[in-house]
């Protein structure tokens, strides 16, 4: 890709902002999006929080999903990635039985092994909950990546950075749930990182609707472009 060199002015630069635009409007950010170096990462689509059944079905994840229609849409984005050979990674949380590795003597140990008094099975790794909903693992394939983790971002603790850096990848296509945890995370951790990454924001649901756009307010600034699942599908396929 051939660099293009951007110009502007301080007062451009404000009524820009001031008219809604982010800082990617500014630079044309879809020109760094090739299938040779995207991935596709689902974040955390567990039943814990998106089966109207789960444990933490009190959030009311599920139920903006729902309302969005977001299972349907990953699928949506899964499909066309398949025909551009994109590579899809499915995260999931889960931690061991017994609080083995709840970083012992802090409070999120304490907090965890409280919430369990009530609910047990509380993000309990060979629950359950913690599988991929199932309409989602029928799209799975054996070549996907699956990346299991113990904090709200994907890249703390695991794989995830060795498996993108070896793939040549350098922006990521991140949705899942929950929204304003561990999606923002995730790409609050990759700005760091310097990936560029692309936030589907109907493929993804947070405790309301509120909180969904909140988040979404927060990294469409700075931290990465927020697009709908049509939009995404077109850039995709037009790779």
């Amino acid at each position: 890709m051939t660099k293009k060199e951007y110009k502007t002015t301080f007062d451009q630069l404000i009524g820009d902002l001031l008219s809604g635009k982010s800082f990617y409007d500014l630079i044309e950010w879809k020109r760094f999006v090739n299938k040779e170096t995207t991935a596709f990462i689902v974040s955390d689509a567990q039943n814990e929080v998106l089966h109207k059944d789960g444990n933490m079905n009190v959030l009311g994840t599920w139920k903006v999903a729902e309302d969005l229609g977001v299972v349907q849409n990953i699928k949506n984005i899964v499909a066309a990635c398949r025909k551009k050979e994109i590579p899809v990674f499915w995260v999931r949380q889960a931690f061991l039985a017994e609080g083995k590795d709840l970083f012992p003597g802090t409070c999120f140990e304490a907090l965890i092994s409280y919430l369990r008094t009530a609910v047990p099975t509380l993000m309990l790794d060979g629950t359950w909950d913690m599988e991929i909903i199932d309409e989602l693992k029928a799209v799975m394939e054996p070549r996907d990546l699956v990346i299991h983790k113990q904090a709200l971002g994907a890249f703390e603790g695991t794989n995830l950075q060795t498996y993108l850096t070896n793939m040549g990848i350098k922006t990521i296509i991140v949705c899942g749930c929950v929204l304003d945890q561990c999606v923002e995370s995730t790409i609050r951790t990759a700005w760091d990182r310097g990936y560029l990454s692309v936030l589907v924001r109907d493929a993804s649901a947070a405790g309301s609707m509120e909180a969904a756009d909140m988040a979404c307010q927060r990294m469409g600034l700075m931290m990465a472009p927020v697009v709908d699942t049509s939009e995404v599908i077109s850039l995709i396929n037009s790779l």
